[in-house]
C-alpha cells in the first residue's frame, strides 16, 4: 500500500482535474494505492462541494479538520493513513505527479529511508523565479551550516517519499505548524538514525507566473522568509540547546518500559 497526504485550502476544477490525473497514474503504477486530501479550510467543508471522483472513489479519503498549518494537516493525514510507503504532495501540483513512481522506484533501489525532492539536483527540470532561487539558496547554505543534515540540499520542494518508521518514530516529536515542518521533520528523523536520505530530481513549474519578479515578489516572499527563519531559529535551539529531541526520545523508551513491566 502506497499512501499520498494531500492538503488542501479550498476545493476547486483545478484540483479535481489534477486529482483525476493522480488517480490515473497511482492506477497504471501502484496494484495498492489510497489518495488521503486533507482539507483544512473550515469555510468550505460542505461535502456537495466535492467532485463524483471524491464521494465515488474507494481509494481517495477526504478529512476535513479546523486545524491550520501545512504541519498539521500531514500529521492529520498521516494518522489516517495505512499504507507502508507514504508520500507527501503539495496540493497546488506544481510538482508532477508522474515523478512518484520514480521516487518509490528510487526508495527501493538504494534502500534508503527518505526520498526528498530536489530543485538542486542536476536532472531537475525547474522553472522559477530568480529572486526565489536565491532566497532558496541563502537558506539551505544556512540549514546545512547549523543543523548539518547529510544529503539535504533543498528541505522544502513539497514532494516527499517516506518509509512508515520513520513517520511512526518522527511525528511525535514534530512541533512546527507551518512553514518548516519540512524542515523538523527532516532534522528529526535524521536524528533519531534515520540518516539514508536520497535528493531526487523533479519536475518543477512554478505556478505564481513571473508578474512580480523584482521588488514586489522580494517583498512577499520576505514576508513569508521571517517566519520560517524563527521557526528554522527553534529547531536548532531545541536540537542544539535545549536537547529536547532526545527528551523526548528518553522518556519515550521509560514509558515503553513501564508497559512493559
Amino acid at each position: 500500500m502506497i499512501s499520498v497526504i494531500i492538503p488542501i485550502q479550498n476545493l476547486t476544477d483545478q484540483f479535481n482535474q489534477n486529482l483525476e490525473f493522480l488517480k490515473k497514474e497511482l492506477e497504471a503504477h501502484f496494484g495498492n494505492f489510497e489518495i488521503i486530501i486533507v482539507h483544512n479550510n473550515s469555510i468550505f467543508f460542505n461535502t456537495s462541494n466535492d467532485s463524483n471522483l471524491i464521494r465515488e472513489n474507494s481509494h481517495i479519503i477526504r478529512i476535513n479538520s479546523h486545524i491550520q498549518g501545512k504541519g498539521q494537516a500531514l500529521k492529520l493525514g498521516f494518522e489516517h493513513s495505512s499504507g507502508n510507503k507514504i508520500v507527501f504532495l503539495d496540493g497546488d501540483f506544481e510538482l508532477h505527479y508522474s515523478d512518484i513512481k520514480n521516487f518509490v522506484a528510487l526508495l527501493d533501489l538504494y534502500e534508503v529511508d527518505i526520498v526528498i525532492g530536489s530543485k538542486r539536483h542536476p536532472y531537475s527540470q525547474v522553472n522559477y523565479p530568480a529572486v526565489r532561487r536565491i532566497l532558496s539558496f541563502a537558506y539551505q547554505v544556512f540549514i546545512r551550516i547549523f543543523l548539518n543534515l547529510k544529503g539535504v540540499r533543498d528541505s522544502q520542494v513539497g514532494l516527499k517519499l517516506f518509509r512508515r518508521e520513520v513517520l511512526e518514530k518522527s511525528m511525535p516529536r514534530l512541533l512546527c505548524k507551518t512553514y518548516a515542518f519540512d524542515l523538523e521533520l527532516l532534522t528529526v528523523a535524521s536524528h533519531l538514525g534515520y540518516h539514508k536520505i536520497l535528493e531526487a530530481p523533479i519536475k518543477l513549474k512554478y505556478g505564481g507566473g513571473f508578474k512580480q519578479e523584482g521588488l514586489k515578489e522580494l517583498i512577499h516572499l520576505l514576508k513569508i522568509a521571517w517566519p520560517l527563519l524563527v521557526d528554522t531559529l527553534a529547531i536548532i535551539y531545541r536540537l542544539r540547546i535545549l536537547k529536547y529531541y532526545d527528551c523526548i526520545t528518553k522518556n519515550t523508551e521509560n514509558t515503553k518500559t513501564q508497559k512493559t513491566a
